[in-house]
């Protein structure tokens, strides 16, 4: 029986965050993973043809870089190869195929607001000035980003005295679309702006999403964009040689069991093998909570009211469908050099459009119009693939369930190649057979085969809508990282502030060193 201080369970990001920077404090940590590589959500593989290394699920990373718990080891991670690569000029393209320029976002806010000025003059002033906003709640939003979440009434009892702070409040519980609608004016900028806001799991009419606008817009330009050298998987690999060099344990190819729980206490865990791995201080799950509380630890061990909470926790309804493809030359668009320089492009036309995509998502139909997403990293990092070629990720959102109740799995390729390439040769014509090397195509079903925390091919943690979201997240009462069962933690982004790249099991470690009274929580 190997014994350490803290378990953890599941490898990915988050995971290892945790792991991280508990050991950074002196304890003896062990991270099991069932997978044969770290990296949950942010791994990268040769999937199309060798030497081309795809970011398989995440891959920009901006959160991590406002998390000051992660900036604390990254010079530790960057020993053990750690290496960023900055945009420092072009980061985000939109292309339009109207006839007009498209706009860029730039690390400069006065070169974006040239961009969007070129649309509406009006549009671009109102851009900059949520920008300088950014100023009165910088320190605000980094505190409730990167620390437990503060109960639902906190902010409104911080705004609702004043009239400036009543407007904002009403800003805040907007929709997206209905918050874009009061702010902007001209038709593409306001597809543009909607476009930023959405992510898988968040919808155009779901009210209280008019607050990420305040901190989406600023944050691009204040903290920027970055990517690890030689794909996403750089990050979780230093993570865990770090943890190594501090004595700790990554069992990698290793499946658990069973959370061990004895008198209401974690102890440890089972693994499939038999192995049992002590934790004499806690264990941490960095599993989706129906894997920890249903598989792992068992209802049996549970208050039937929690219980049920976890069976009602809901992932959502929206997927991906993306492909990886190995290119011969990066996509070169029609709105001209500055677009082509750009290494991530989100495509969209107009409010109708976005409109319609989401309609046939809410029926269970494959969009017909949909907007796109796409990256190529290797305009910035060539290490990603063989002297003079590319990759490129390409994907849009989808419906997990179908209306005629085939699957993704059977529809995908021909998706990917009469819808979602025929959309992007509109904008790139030179992306085509001749250009084509390679192609991967991922789907509801390889998604959650590659990660059973990936339920139902969701991959943002669960569903972002109000009642899962801050201070209900996971679950009401269950917001500080702490679950019913004592000294067992979660992390991971079914917990607060969810998903994306930003190492915040940097949270959940520092709660439980707050609870071993090791390092008091500066919450």
């Amino acid at each position: 029986m190997a014994s350490f201080d803290v378990a953890v369970a599941g490898g990915g990001v988050n995971g290892l965050a945790c792991a991280a920077t508990l050991a950074r404090e002196g304890l003896s940590v062990c991270v099991v993973e069932r997978n044969a590589w770290v990296g949950g959500g942010a791994i990268t593989r040769e999937v199309t043809l060798p030497g081309f290394k795809h970011d398989l699920f995440g891959s920009s990373h901006v959160w991590i870089h406002c998390n000051e718990d992660f900036k604390a080891i990254q010079p530790d991670l960057e020993r053990f190869g750690l290496r960023y690569l900055w945009a420092e000029d072009h980061i985000t393209g939109h292309p339009d195929k109207s006839g007009g320029p498209g706009i860029i976002i730039y690390k400069s806010i006065d070169k974006t607001c040239e961009s969007i000025a070129r649309y509406c003059a009006a549009d671009a002033r109102r851009y900059r000035k949520v920008y300088e906003d950014f100023a009165f709640i910088k320190e605000g939003f980094l505190k409730a980003f990167f620390s437990p979440p503060s109960p639902p009434s906190t902010m409104a009892r911080a705004l609702e005295n004043s009239h400036d702070g009543l407007r904002r409040l009403q800003e805040f519980s907007l929709s997206a679309r209905a918050w874009v609608e009061m702010n902007f004016e001209n038709n593409f900028v306001k597809a543009v702006m909607l476009n930023w806001a959405l992510a898988p799991q968040i919808l155009p009419e779901q009210e209280g999403a008019g607050q990420s606008f305040y901190i989406m817009i600023p944050a691009i330009h204040v903290y920027g964009q970055a990517i690890p050298q030689g794909g996403s998987q750089e990050l979780p690999n230093a993570m865990a040689r770090f943890i190594q060099s501090k004595g700790g344990t990554v069992m990698t190819g290793t499946a658990i069991s069973r959370i061990l729980v004895q008198d209401n206490r974690a102890t440890g865990l089972q693994l499939a093998n038999g192995e049992i791995i002590n934790a004499q201080r806690a264990v941490v799950s960095a599993l989706e909570p129906k894997q920890t509380f249903l598989n792992f630890v068992g209802a049996d061990k549970l208050q039937p009211d929690f219980t049920h909470l976890v069976e009602r926790y809901s992932f959502g309804k929206i997927s991906i469908c993306r492909v990886h493809l190995a290119l011969s030359e990066p996509p070169r668009f029609n709105n001209g050099e500055d677009m082509s320089a750009c290494l991530f492009h989100r495509i969209v036309d107009s409010m109708e459009q976005m409109t319609r995509f989401y309609a046939q998502i809410a029926m269970g139909i494959p969009p017909t119009d949909p907007f796109l997403w796409c990256a190529c990293w290797t305009l910035m990092d060539p290490t990603r693939a063989p002297a003079g070629k590319h990759t490129l990720i390409l994907d849009t959102f989808v419906s997990n369930w179908l209306a005629d109740g085939r699957s993704w799995a059977d529809i995908g390729e021909d998706y990917v190649r009469n819808v979602l390439l025929k959309k992007l040769q509109q904008y790139a014509p030179n992306i085509n057979d001749a250009t084509i090397l390679g192609m991967y195509v991922e789907t509801r079903e390889s998604l959650e085969a590659a990660n059973p925390s990936f339920v139902d091919g969701t991959t943002n943690g669960g569903e972002r809508i109000a009642a899962q979201l801050g201070y209900f997240r996971p679950f009401p009462g269950y917001a500080h990282y702490r679950s019913p069962v004592k000294q067992l933690y979660m992390t991971g982004p079914h917990c607060h502030p969810g998903g994306g790249i930003s190492a915040m099991g940097t949270i959940t470690a520092r709660v439980m060193l707050d609870d071993f009274g090791m390092k008091r929580a500066n919450f």
